[in-house]
């Protein structure tokens, strides 16, 4: 028979046939998991592309305006926790957002104003 050169290994070796291609089990094995990482690796970026190219017929391509937050409701609810958690534990903290202690009675219009100021 032909010597023929392993293709995990390179180690020359006696084919034992005309597709012999790995010297032992060890490197066929080896081969093996390579090819199907390899074609795994090819399937995976396939679908990848695919992905990117299908649009998705329901969603527009007009850029859609994300909902607005109510600050004054956020700001609230805020307030609300903090309070709440110093009356669970019995301790008075010192919590200030934008330069507003949340303390103050109208602490959510002046934290709303303040940050309206900011983006203007």
């Amino acid at each position: 028979m032909k010597k023929i050169k392993c293709s995990i290994c390179g180690k020359k070796f006696t084919a034992t046939s005309s597709r012999s291609k790995y010297c032992s089990d060890k490197c066929r094995r080896d081969g093996i998991r390579t090819n199907q990482r390899k074609l795994m690796k090819k399937k995976r970026a396939a679908k990848k592309q695919e992905k990117i190219k299908v649009s998705n017929p329901n969603i527009s391509t007009s850029k859609k305006r994300k909902k607005s937050k109510s600050l004054l409701k956020y700001y609230r609810d805020l307030k609300n926790r903090i309070l709440a958690n110093e009356e669970a534990f019995d301790f008075v903290s010192r919590t200030v957002v934008e330069g507003i202690d949340v303390h103050e009675e109208n602490f959510e219009q002046l934290v709303v104003e303040r940050i309206k100021e900011q983006s203007e």
